[in-house]
């Protein structure tokens, strides 16, 4: 045997079994949480041996971070493809309304999932996971904010980008703190349920991005155009 030959079946093979360990710990803390992602458990739900685990990674938590990096790139691949379809509609009015259910779709679908990641980014040391976790969420948040530019014309503020990137965090944090947090002051009232919440958090959106608040340096939505137009005939 030809010790310089490659082996690509056994290395397609470690490529398999890699993906299905990181699906497998993504799986079990979406469905337990992160008491419930030990080793054996993982390994199991991977249809691995334990040790599997310990060839590729330090430690259980090596393997943690490591899930959880996969999953937000997954994600992030994922919005890439199909986020424009998914959110873009004819006006900033029915976009922000579809961006709220959305929003709030994702954390209904994986409350312990998101519950996990940030308990695990509040009491990790690795600097450096935090440092790509929040890279990669963010490069999810920019992907919105693409999509969102096609109505950079009905917003009032001077800057459209900066303006929306503000709504954007703003909506996402109280649609967030909303969905995963059962004892935030949101569940005290009835009236902020659901689609009406849906609702309510798409109107403040709207109501910051089509007031100027006051900027001098604001122009409207019709000069926008106007300008615009002049540019392209020049």
């Amino acid at each position: 045997m030809d010790p310089q030959r490659p082996l690509f079946p056994q290395q397609n093979r470690s490529r398999a079994t890699a993906q299905r360990l990181l699906v497998a710990t993504i799986r079990v803390i979406d469905q337990s949480g992160l008491d419930a992602a030990t080793v054996p458990g993982i390994a199991a739900v991977a249809k691995a041996a334990p040790a599997s685990v310990y060839r590729r990674y330090a430690n259980k938590d090596a393997l943690i971070r490591a899930a959880f990096l996969y999953a937000l790139e997954q994600s992030h691949e994922s919005n890439r493809q199909v986020l424009k379809g998914l959110l873009l509609k004819e006006t900033l009015e029915a976009t922000a309304k579809q961006l709220m259910a959305l929003l709030l779709q994702q954390y209904r679908q994986h409350p312990v999932l998101f519950r996990s990641l940030s308990r695990y980014i509040d009491t990790t040391d690795d600097r450096e996971f935090i440092r790509r976790a929040r890279s990669i969420v963010a490069a999810n948040a920019e992907e919105v904010i693409t999509v969102l530019l096609h109505h950079r014309d009905e917003v009032a503020h001077a800057k459209p980008e900066l303006a929306l990137r503000f709504a954007l965090l703003h909506a996402t944090c109280s649609i967030e703190v909303y969905a995963l947090d059962a004892n935030s002051l949101w569940h005290e009232y009835d009236e902020f349920s659901g689609d009406k919440l849906i609702a309510e958090t798409a109107r403040s959106f709207l109501a910051y991005l089509r007031n100027d608040h006051g900027l001098g340096e604001r122009r409207s939505p019709v000069s926008r155009k106007r300008d615009r137009a002049k540019s392209r005939m020049k």
